[in-house]
Formats: C-alpha cells, structure tokens, sequence
C-alpha cells in the first residue's frame, strides 16, 4: 500500500433559494455529506431559516404551511417554503416533492428548479440533479449558479475535467458573483493533489 498525500476538496452547491447561502459538501466520499452552511447573503426580505436539527420548530411550521396549502391549494411561496424546511430537516425527499409540485404550477419557476436539482442530489439521483440543472441551462446558458452546481456535482463525481468546464464557464460570466467566486476556488482545489490511498499493483 501506498498513500499520496494531499488536501480533500470541499465543494459546494450555490443555494440561492431565498438567497441564504452556500451549500457545501465534502468530496472525501462516494456521496452527499451533511449539509454545511459556510457564508450567508441574505437578503434582508429572505425569511428565517429553522436551525438545523430542530426539528420541532420545523415540523410545527411545516404543519402550519400545510393548513395554508390546504386554504390555497399549490400555492407556489408556500410549496417552495415548505420544500425550504423539509430540507432543513434532512429531508431532501420530502422537499423534491414539494418543489416537483411548485414546478407543476410553475415550469419556469429558476428557483423552484435549482434546490430541485440539490435536493435530488441529496438523495443519492445524481442523474437526475444533472437533468434538473441541466434544464436551467437550456433556457440560459448564462445561469451562473446553474454552472456552479453542475460543476460541483461532477467535482464530487471525481470527474474533475467536467467540473472544470462548467466552473470556467461560471468564472468567465460572472467572475464577481458568489457562484463565479466559488467556482473560482473550486478551479484552484482542482489543481491540487488529492487526497487518496491507492493499492500497489
């Protein structure tokens, strides 16, 4: 056995629903890690966010939600809020419902089709957090966010050459953005050995 030694590459998927932050995962394993809030630029409109692990204050407040769908059935703020919550307590299934159904009333809704894609990741359908985002880019191939998190999901594929491509891509449109930031530091993590143990044939 030998071992190359080198740093792991954090990488994280932009979240721009609400404008609460970054989304960070881990690239040391084969999946999605925990979430990880790294930075915050809300806005001062954006609505609070449960803590996480807070359970009972999520599900109080995804009850209350509830009653007001019930009153106003697919109402769009109230499905993407409870897809918002449902994620904040590590339920990513139960937000992919949510945000499928707000998409239903509103295909073109960006928001709506950006946290679909991460929640799907979060679930292990990678392919279809692809397809998700991937959609965002037929309609602009500009999105910046949308070229951030493609990058991220290949760069925690290992696949490295694809990531780059996107991450070029969200740097050369909007270098200064929080997304053309960040894909600007995963291009430089890129560049650095990674951290692996690799058998001796």
């Amino acid at each position: 056995m030998r071992k190359t030694v080198s740093q792991g590459l954090a990488i994280g998927v932009a979240l721009t629903f609400s404008g609460l932050g970054v989304y960070s995962f881990l690239r040391s394993g084969s999946g999605p890690s925990q979430p990880t809030h790294a930075t915050s630029r809300a806005p001062s409109s954006a609505q609070a966010v449960p803590a996480s692990g807070d359970s009972h204050a999520g599900k109080m407040e995804l009850e209350s939600l509830q009653q007001h769908l019930s009153k106003k059935p697919n109402h769009t703020p109230v499905l993407l809020r409870m897809a918002q919550v449902a994620r904040e307590m590590g339920k990513p299934a139960e937000a992919a419902q949510h945000l499928r159904q707000a998409l239903q009333q509103e295909p073109g809704n960006r928001e709506a089709r950006l946290e679909l894609g991460r929640a799907l990741y979060e679930t292990g359908d990678i392919g279809g957090a692809i397809k998700e985002t991937q959609e965002l880019l037929s309609k602009d191939p500009r999105d910046v966010d949308a070229l951030y998190n493609l990058g991220a999901i290949y760069g925690n594929m290992k696949q490295d050459d694809s990531a780059r491509k996107y991450w070029r891509q969200a740097v050369a449109i909007a270098p200064g953005s929080p997304s053309g930031k960040l894909a600007k530091q995963g291009l430089t993590q890129l560049s650095q050995p990674q951290t692996r143990l690799d058998a001796a044939h």
